[in-house]
């Protein structure tokens, strides 16, 4: 017998029979329950005080989350006209969508609204009169105001970016960027305690250009990369990654593009780090960067092709079809499909407009977590 190998005892009833009962606490919550969708976990609650307990725990939320957010379909929440609502990432115009309409949080209006980015289930909102930003469920409508006195936590969207992780110590933060009075700074919001915290920056002034534009945090084993466009021409772009460790901003490499690059964009693909990049002169094309260690490699490319503008938008891999689904924040949603050629390669998704959305995994996952 392998030595790593776990024997697992299981009851046998006066029957000669064996049920979920007689399975022990620790398989059933870490081999069957921990693969259910979050939705099933709701109702299973109701079975007995000792489920209410276990599936309501903080170890267990955290395995939940980590388990479904890998392995399970993803959904795509939209604010539309006059609605939001939540429904399948399929996208196959042969495919009807059933759509489920949820309420927005804090009874506000669909104009009112921003979506900024998502993470494990949870949903970063931000509000066009106020400033303010909020942690949302769009499952279990747990939310959370993170805005403070001192303006901490209001976000502007030409200058400000947002990024989602979890810390080593598996708490919630929420990092801001803000461009205010000749500087940039650096905030991160912890759930847990409900406080910002100032981070150190170096150049904060250097980076406060009113020519550079900060794309919104991807979290990637440990650091928050943010892409950094510079509008000057010939100037190229930046990459930054913000270690969650030891809470320092640091100057990383990107891929070997040239001065004619334009847009670029994150996204994390079977976890590896990838970045999609759009080129302009002296030809038209789509590329498409792994992240190996310090290097970058080529990996996918489509010439002569007009690519969309990608700065600013949110790129998810969609596990379920093997593509890519862009959100901007103007309010257009389109695919890239890598095994076609040509300006077949992408294509918008929606014909809705004054559409805001977002990938993300239904969880149990809280904003107060």
């Amino acid at each position: 017998m392998n030595p790593s190998t776990k024997i697992v005892r299981i009851n046998v009833n006066a029957r000669g029979t064996t049920s979920i009962d007689d399975l022990p606490t620790d398989i059933l919550s870490s081999e069957i329950l921990v693969r259910l969708p979050a939705k099933c976990i709701g109702v299973y609650r109701t079975v007995s005080k000792q489920w209410l307990s276990l599936l309501s725990s903080k170890n267990f939320i955290l395995r939940h989350c980590r388990h479904i957010s890998t392995s399970y379909k993803q959904m795509f929440f939209s604010v539309s006209l006059f609605q939001s609502s939540v429904f399948p990432v399929t996208f196959d115009p042969s495919d009807y969508l059933p759509k489920t309409l949820i309420p927005l949080p804090t009874n506000t209006y669909w104009y009112d609204v921003r979506v900024l980015t998502s993470f494990d289930g949870l949903v970063c909102l931000s509000f066009r009169g106020t400033q303010k930003m909020i942690l949302w469920n769009p499952l279990t409508h747990a939310t959370k105001f993170v805005s403070s006195t001192l303006s901490r936590g209001r976000f502007k969207q030409k200058t400000d970016a947002v990024g989602l992780y979890v810390s080593p110590s598996n708490e919630y933060m929420l990092l801001h960027a803000k461009r205010r009075n000749g500087s940039m700074k650096l905030y991160k919001y912890s759930s847990r305690c409900d406080s910002w915290r100032k981070m150190g920056f170096v150049d904060e002034r250097k980076y406060h250009n009113y020519k550079m534009s900060w794309s919104n945090g991807t979290f990637f084993q440990g650091v928050v990369y943010f892409i950094v466009k510079v509008d000057a021409a010939g100037m190229g772009n930046y990459l930054f990654g913000f270690h969650v460790d030891s809470d320092e901003l640091k100057s990383k490499p990107k891929p070997a593009t040239t001065k004619h690059d334009g847009d670029g964009s994150l996204v994390v693909v079977r976890n590896q780090l990838h970045m999609f990049v759009a080129n302009s002169l002296p030809n038209w094309s789509l590329h498409l960067w792994r992240m190996d260690g310090e290097n970058w490699t080529k990996i996918w490319v489509r010439q002569n092709i007009l690519p969309p503008s990608l700065f600013g938008r949110t790129i998810t891999y969609v596990v379920s079809t093997g593509k890519f689904l862009v959100v901007s924040r103007s309010g257009t949603v389109f695919e890239i499909d890598t095994t076609k050629n040509g300006i077949e390669c992408y294509h918008p998704v929606f014909s809705e407009s004054s559409i805001q959305g977002a990938v993300y995994t239904e969880t149990l996952m809280s904003p107060d977590f």
